[in-house]
């Protein structure tokens, strides 16, 4: 959803809620806030209304590993 060739539109915000997120991920609304916290604190990206900004793309593909 952020990928830049994929989606040229989309630029760094990404309108979708914590739930459509946790429905994609199969976990509830709850964990996505704690995870979107975490890695807003880590300065990854930024939560907004409606949506998340994607601060660091290159930070949030490694931050898994």
């Amino acid at each position: 959803m952020a990928h830049p060739l994929t989606y040229p539109a989309q630029g760094d915000a990404l309108r979708v809620g914590q739930e459509e997120i946790g429905h994609l991920a199969g976990v509830s609304r709850q964990r996505v806030n704690q995870a979107l916290q975490r890695l807003e604190l880590e300065g990854l990206l930024a939560i907004e209304y409606g949506g998340i900004r994607i601060v660091d793309l290159d930070g949030l593909r490694g931050s898994g590993s």
